[in-house]
């Protein structure tokens, strides 16, 4: 099995300034890459990257713009990025936070025991292995040239859990906080979406503040971030911590207050058919939709008669089935499962590649 596919808080009770996200002290490596050398590896358009509404949303809370570096398709080779990067890295401060940041493929070697992931550059070649980045070089990277103490690492693709698995490797001089779209052994998909919860977080969306305390935590972020992807993605993001980084950093002071239902995951029903839905709003006793994997042109407001509980199927651990991978289905069993995904192990493969799956491509034997 192979696989080359498809970021100044004043809080409201007294904080450490280590336990708070400080936009004046961070630096910003960001890579999205869309389109890439290799047309095999397809394009998605430029149209309506969120990407770039983080690094603006960045801009907003304080970052300051000699402090970001942003790479983008054709300018983001493997030199490029490296150099960039590191360049970035030396002009670092002992109490600097670096928040880095990738969008694009992410690759990850089934051939070999250790499944080396890779973040593809635009230049990246599977003939040519040097122009993949490994998250283990990002790591690298840091490790000599970063003079601050945290880092939050965060990654839109295939894959990208393995930096939350590289982090605690590494040298305790760092803390690392990690938000990924994904976990090691799993694919994600081409949307936005776990970018989107990103801008979110640092927006300060008041759908983040799970404890209604007037500020989102990191933890609080990670925890939205699992049931958004879930929900919206039918994949499980990953989230880890290190070193001195605490679950409890104030990433933001929330915008405001939601009403109530307002962020609630459910089916919505329209036309005798029943879809997933995610309320946006309430007002007079309607509640206002976007339905899920739809255009939001479809968006409206529907009555709460319309609406009822998301019950995905869920299988027990210990069970026995058989997953799709790559159009191939495999005997597999279940571990657990987790807001509506199934951790499951293939039946003669090392547990190195367990992973997290819809239940779409899960199936019972035939009898």
């Amino acid at each position: 099995m192979k696989v080359y596919a498809l970021l100044a808080l004043f809080c409201l009770v007294p904080l450490h300034a280590a336990d708070a996200f400080e936009p004046e002290k961070t630096w910003v490596f960001a890579a999205g890459i869309l389109n890439w050398e290799d047309k095999k590896l397809g394009t998605w358009p430029d149209e309506g990257r969120v990407d770039q509404v983080m690094i603006d949303a960045l801009k907003k809370r304080g970052v300051k713009e000699d402090r970001i570096v942003f790479i983008k398709n054709a300018a983001a080779t493997k030199e490029a990025l490296v150099k960039k990067f590191n360049e970035l890295l030396a002009k670092t401060a002992e109490g600097d936070t670096l928040l880095f940041y990738y969008a694009g493929h992410g690759g990850r070697d089934q051939n070999h025991d250790e499944r080396t992931v890779t973040l593809l550059c635009y230049d990246s070649r599977p003939k040519r292995p040097e122009s993949y980045w490994k998250v283990s070089e990002v790591f690298d990277s840091v490790d000599k040239h970063f003079k601050g103490s945290r880092v939050l690492l965060t990654a839109d693709c295939c894959h990208s859990g393995a930096l939350a698995d590289e982090a605690p490797k590494r040298s305790a001089r760092v803390s690392y906080g990690v938000l990924t779209s994904a976990h090691a052994t799993s694919r994600s998909t081409g949307n936005w979406t776990f970018t989107q919860c990103l801008v979110d977080m640092f927006e300060g969306n008041p759908l983040l503040d799970l404890d209604n305390n007037g500020q989102v935590t990191f933890q609080e972020a990670a925890r939205y971030c699992e049931e958004e992807m879930s929900f919206c993605e039918q994949q499980l993001s990953c989230s880890a911590t290190s070193g001195k980084w605490r679950s409890d950093t104030v990433m933001a002071q929330a915008s405001g207050k939601k009403a109530a239902r307002v962020g609630e995951r459910c089916e919505g029903e329209e036309a005798g058919t029943w879809y997933k839905v995610k309320i946006l709003d309430a007002k007079d006793g309607k509640l206002f939709v976007t339905w899920i994997g739809w255009e939001r042109k479809y968006d409206c407001w529907i009555e709460p008669a319309r609406l009822r509980p998301f019950k995905p199927t869920l299988y027990e651990g210990g069970t026995a089935v058989e997953v799709e991978w790559d159009g191939v289905w495999y005997k597999a069993k279940i571990l657990h499962n987790r807001l509506g995904l199934h951790f499951v192990h293939y039946e003669g493969y090392p547990s190195a590649d367990d992973e997290w799956v819809p239940i779409k491509r899960i199936r019972l034997p035939k009898k």
